[in-house]
């Protein structure tokens, strides 16, 4: 059902995503190899601040996303058409990826405001239980968007295409400045995720990207 509504253009969204907070990537996100688990770090205080950055982040994140799947109409030197826009898919990256797919999802996925607004109000006077905290929620981003890609696989698969990896504005020549016009086209507004006039994502700990669905060979 999904597959067929977001190949006829239609926004599809997912208004809560779970989640388990894996310790391992956490402790990697702070720069602590080899370890697995929290209580394994030796460190007696910065095993207990970690665990409860953790603890509290599960009180503070509420995963959605939203996507959207659009025909493309041309390729060009330079960028990929889809109807109604030529100045979404720009640049020579953007070519290499989507020059043999006949479709690709624009994706937008968010933790939510709730744990950056944490952040911001115990970092001048809790600066470590902040920096912990930021980091759990730097790699849930990641997660939620990494859950999203699942499904779009899914329908890509299902539909006999193949997908291309997942790219995102800021990776070589797609700038920043198409996140706007990626928001309003993918209805990012339904998961409450806007941009700033400097093109910074709001809340902070959202992911957009693309994902083209390519011919078989």
């Amino acid at each position: 059902m999904n597959a067929l509504k977001s190949l006829g253009g239609h926004q599809v969204v997912i208004g809560s995503i779970p989640f388990s907070i894996e310790e391992k990537r956490v402790l990697r996100e702070l720069r602590i190899p080899r370890l697995k688990l929290v209580k394994e770090i030796p460190e007696e205080g910065l095993a207990k601040a970690i665990k409860q950055a953790i603890d509290t982040a599960y009180t503070l994140i509420h995963g959605r996303a939203c996507y959207r799947t659009f025909k493309l109409t041309g390729v060009q030197a330079d960028r990929v058409l889809i109807e109604g826009s030529d100045s979404l898919f720009v640049g020579r990256n953007m070519v290499k990826l989507l020059a043999r797919c006949d479709h690709a999802t624009l994706l937008a996925s968010t933790i939510g405001p709730e744990l950056e607004r944490k952040v911001d109000h115990i970092k001048k006077t809790h600066t470590a239980d902040a920096y912990f905290l930021d980091a759990v929620g730097g790699w849930m981003a990641d997660y939620m968007a990494d859950r999203v890609d699942g499904i779009v696989q899914n329908e890509v698969q299902r539909c006999g295409y193949m997908r291309t990896m997942r790219y995102s504005p800021g990776y070589g020549d797609w700038d920043l400045p198409v996140q706007p016009e990626l928001l309003e086209r993918v209805g990012a507004e339904a998961i409450g995720v806007t941009v700033t006039d400097s093109c910074i994502l709001q809340p902070r700990k959202s992911v957009t990207a693309v994902i083209g669905w390519e011919r078989p060979a």
